[in-house]
């Protein structure tokens, strides 16, 4: 196995990792009963259990660049999955500076000017790395560089981003947005294990050649 291709094993697993970490956490926010008014920033959780939570959510969107950094270099890729999901890498690093600074402004009003412009930013990284998404995954399709149905699942996380969570959350911060970022996190998980699919197969073709 070339350097190209473990590094690729390891950032589909990542991928993986990063969906098993992101899920619990959609649910936990789910499930939790709210403690502070729905219109303070951190909005169920009191402060320490934010904190924890935001963390946790910058580890998962590392992961996630992390893994996007490796379908970057997809066998049988173009310039555009190469750009496409370059961009997508920052857009998630844009998300994590984001929760890193919502563990700090826990506590603010929504509407205060930290706040807004907090979500403005979350908006942001969510639009840098949903379209981009979207734009390398018709490559994969079309080029069919996953296998069976799989090869829909980075357009669709995309797409499900634009589509859906983001109407959720325009909404405001309760069920219907957690639930959809809950079901959201779920396309990595889907993404990692046909990203694996995929490295395995380039492997054993390039043994078989």
């Amino acid at each position: 196995m070339n350097q190209a291709s473990s590094f690729q094993r390891s950032a589909s697993r990542i991928l993986v990792l990063a969906g098993i970490l992101s899920v619990p956490i959609g649910l936990f926010t789910l499930a939790y009963p709210p403690s502070v008014d729905s219109n303070i920033w951190g909005y169920p959780f009191p402060q320490d259990t934010h904190i924890v939570v935001s963390i946790l959510l910058v580890i998962a969107h590392l992961l996630k660049a992390y893994g996007f950094i490796g379908l970057t270099r997809l066998d049988g890729g173009s310039r555009i999955t190469r750009w496409s999901f370059t961009v997508a890498v920052i857009g998630f690093v844009i998300l994590a500076v984001c929760e890193g600074i919502s563990a700090k402004l826990v506590g603010v009003p929504m509407d205060s000017p930290e706040a807004v412009n907090l979500n403005n930013g979350y908006g942001l990284g969510s639009m840098l790395q949903a379209i981009p998404s979207m734009i390398g995954g018709v490559v994969i399709v079309r080029k069919r560089l996953f296998d069976g149905f799989g090869r829909w699942s980075v357009f669709l996380s995309g797409a499900f981003m634009v589509f859906v969570v983001t109407p959720a959350l325009i909404m405001g911060r309760a069920w219907p947005s957690y639930l959809a970022l809950t079901i959201w996190s779920l396309f990595y998980i889907w993404i990692g294990v046909v990203f694996v699919r995929a490295v395995k197969r380039g492997n054993e073709e390039r043994l078989s050649g």
